[in-house]
């Protein structure tokens, strides 16, 4: 178990441009299905970006390389989309697919932009972060809220 735990620790970080560091209370791992998972106190840092969760299992393709996150259970983050922006939040549900860099939240999700007041709240927050695109749902009980700063200082053109 332990060798499958160091091998599976290798690839992932070997995999990723920048180093994963995950702990947790329970590591279990099946090669065969390609799937990881985390439970108990989950911590995940990468580079700037941090993940906190209940439980993360990570989805392997067939040369190992992570193809989807799903991280479950008091889910909160800090996740950078390039070097001036950093968002923060919390889900009940996160998926992250590295593949192409997107972020699916889900449950009472809320976000906000790091250094400014601009927060969204609502059911389902997609953010592209390649593409630079982010969506919003609410459910039927709440509505999708956004608050953000409104420069009212006039522009010469």
């Amino acid at each position: 178990m332990l060798r499958t735990l160091v091998l599976m620790l290798l690839f992932l970080t070997s995999l990723l441009s920048e180093e994963l560091k995950i702990s947790a209370d329970l590591f279990e791992s099946d090669e065969n299905k390609g799937v990881t998972l985390f439970k108990g106190h989950v911590v995940i840092f990468k580079g700037k970006d941090e993940l906190r969760a209940d439980s993360v299992e990570i989805f392997t393709d067939t040369k190992r390389k992570p193809t989807k996150f799903i991280a479950k259970g008091k889910v909160t983050f800090t996740i950078h989309a390039n070097n001036t922006e950093a968002y923060k939040g919390r889900a009940n549900k996160a998926v992250f697919l590295p593949l192409i860099k997107e972020y699916h939240f889900y449950n009472d999700v809320f976000l906000t932009q790091l250094g400014s007041d601009n927060t969204i709240k609502g059911d389902t927050i997609i953010v592209n972060l390649t593409k630079g695109t982010a969506t919003a749902q609410g459910d039927s009980d709440k509505p999708v809220t956004m608050t953000f700063q409104i420069d009212d200082e006039p522009t010469h053109d």
